[in-house]
């Protein structure tokens, strides 16, 4: 499942980069210490989206959204 949001980030949310190719960006979501979400950024859109779940279904989901499919 994602979600599409603007850049506007919580100030308490810390993101640390996890992968970056040509297919997009994939980037992790701390707050307090702990892992909340990640955020894909497809390179097709640009666009981000919060993915709930472990880093396999934010692979797949980039995936998808790269393909064109809805994630």
């Amino acid at each position: 499942m994602s979600v599409e949001h603007s850049d506007g980030i919580e100030p308490e949310i810390e993101e640390r980069p996890v992968d970056s190719s040509e297919d997009g960006e994939i980037v992790e979501q701390w707050k307090d210490g702990e892992h909340v979400a990640y955020v894909v950024i497809p390179a097709k859109t640009g666009k981000r989206h919060t993915v709930v779940g472990d880093l396999g279904i934010a692979y797949r989901t980039l995936g998808e959204l790269n393909s064109g499919k809805e994630a």
